[in-house]
């Protein structure tokens, strides 16, 4: 009888083992340190969501005051400033206004920014209203006023504490304008 000879075992040598737990760490270790930077783009967007979604509320409360003939937005209490007299719906003591609104992150107003719990003012809306220019000469027939608003949303709300001034310190903010019809 004969003896076959033996087969070479084939399996990983201790070198090639080690090549591969080196790759899978240098892997992990850059997996696990883009982490914190997805999770903060993350948070940055969650946040620019919020703040459009607030902005649109703000803008489209101030669009409803006209139709309803209100001097304030039905949900903020925004006073609309007014346009030199010309309109009954508007308030002219306003014109050329500022005013500032604390918001909690589903968007209800909070009547002090230094509120505690679920609906503590997270952002800060500062709304900004431009008066129409004067007409040079005598309106025409089908030529409308403007009241220009600007809506600057910042976070966090207490990052700048003046509310009398347009805020300058903050982590974050979304602007957005529309024109309120006058006429």
């Amino acid at each position: 009888m004969s003896l076959s000879p033996r087969r070479a075992a084939r399996a990983f040598t201790l070198t090639e083992v080690t090549l591969s737990l080196g790759v899978a760490g240098f892997c992990l270790v850059t997996i696990f340190g883009l982490l914190p930077v997805g999770l903060a783009s993350n948070q940055t967007a969650i946040q620019q969501t919020t703040a459009a979604n607030i902005s649109s509320a703000i803008i489209s409360d101030l669009h409803t005051t006209q139709p309803l003939g209100l001097n304030q937005s039905p949900r903020y209490g925004l006073s609309i400033p007014g346009d030199n007299g010309t309109s009954s719906s508007v308030n002219p003591a306003l014109s050329g206004t500022m005013q500032t609104l604390f918001l909690a992150a589903n968007g209800t107003a909070e009547a002090s920014p230094g509120g505690m719990g679920a609906n503590a003012a997270i952002y800060r809306a500062t709304v900004f209203f431009t008066p129409p220019a004067a007409p040079a000469s005598a309106p025409t027939t089908g030529q409308r006023n403007a009241t220009q608003v600007r809506v600057l949303v910042t976070w966090p709300a207490m990052a700048d504490t003046s509310i009398s001034s347009a805020p300058k310190n903050y982590n974050g903010s979304y602007d957005s304008e529309t024109a309120l019809d006058c006429n």
